[in-house]
């Protein structure tokens, strides 16, 4: 890797840390090294009982939402993670927005106080709100849900004079219903700060440095949590951070990955170096989010999958692990970035 930048400049690598999730110290309106928050993604796995999975993520931009993809496997066990019809009935425009004191709250979609008609029929109301130890979320009759902590979030800063991004992200264990179904598993609340004017798809990292970006969250079966974000990237975007909840942290801004890939370039299986600790995702076909992936371009591919690290004999409750990246055009035949 080329270490040669311009003055003041550190390429794309990024400092990594942890940080106390306490909602008092997780000011979203102020700036962080000059940089505003331009994006938020609440996204999450959750298993039901008869071990089908399901899935959901959603973006916010200020007080804006476009709306949530549902992802289920339709019933059986043997199906990929298709989105669902649901996805059309989630709320979508303005939201009333609690971001001082205690908790952060996102709730009242302000289209739905319109007359009849304004907005479509059946459209769901929404209302997420976290404090620093839990995470209550609702979506109508879609989704209603609440957990706890999973520990401490998750940051990593890049000081690129062109390309700057502070990316955190929380974690919380989430039961509740999902469809009428009761599910667990976990959800990721991300918040990420580039220039202002971007939207995330057009800024560089989706664009040309991201290989492979891995979110995982472990439970055990002692009540423990183990959690992270593993990054594979071109020009020296690999941060890799791994929180236990006992408080432990791992910590690189530099992960080596390789990855399994099938005929069709899917992965099969994803490695991470961090530090001396290696972390291997096992990914199904039935956890793959085809329908999704297509919406994107670049040969995105996004797909559930199963972590751990290698010599862990901790006893698993569940492991559930959000794995995208673009290995049909960003993965050589050996299985390494190109």
């Amino acid at each position: 890797m080329d270490t040669r930048w311009k003055l003041g400049d550190f390429g794309t690598r990024p400092a990594v840390g942890a940080f106390e999730t306490d909602p008092d110290e997780m000011d979203l309106l102020a700036e962080k090294h000059g940089l505003g928050v331009q994006k938020s993604w609440l996204y999450g796995f959750f298993r039901d009982e008869d071990g089908l999975t399901y899935c959901l993520e959603r973006n916010f931009v200020g007080s804006l939402t476009s709306g949530l993809f549902v992802m289920t496997q339709n019933g059986s066990a043997e199906n990929e993670l298709d989105v669902h019809p649901d996805s059309g009935r989630s709320a979508r425009g303005e939201l009333r927005r609690v971001l001082e004191g205690k908790t952060r709250r996102w709730h009242d979609p302000v289209f739905q106080k319109l007359p009849k008609g304004c907005f479509p029929e059946g459209e769901q109301p929404m209302d997420l709100e976290f404090s620093q130890n839990r995470l209550t979320y609702s979506e109508g009759d879609i989704v209603e849900m609440e957990g706890e902590s999973a520990g401490l979030g998750m940051q990593f800063f890049i000081p690129s004079l062109d390309r700057p991004l502070l990316y955190t992200s929380t974690c919380f264990w989430m039961t509740g219903l999902f469809q009428g179904r009761r599910v667990s598993g976990p959800i990721w609340f991300d918040n990420s700060f580039w220039k202002h004017g971007v939207e995330w798809k057009e800024y560089g990292y989706f664009l040309d440095d991201q290989i492979m970006w891995n979110v995982f969250c472990n439970k055990f079966d002692d009540g423990s949590y183990e959690w992270g974000h593993l990054v594979s990237g071109r020009n020296g975007f690999s941060p890799g951070v791994v929180i236990q909840s006992t408080g432990d942290v791992q910590l690189t801004s530099d992960t080596d990955a390789w990855f399994d890939l099938d005929e069709d370039r899917w992965p099969i299986e994803a490695t991470f170096e961090v530090g001396d600790a290696t972390y291997r995702t096992d990914a199904p076909k039935t956890g793959r989010m085809t329908q999704f992936s297509e919406s994107r371009w670049a040969g995105y591919r996004a797909q559930l999958g199963r972590t751990r690290r290698d010599g862990d004999e901790r006893t698993l409750i569940d492991g559930l692990t959000w794995n995208e990246g673009f290995p049909v055009e960003r993965v050589g035949p050996d299985g390494k970035p190109n």
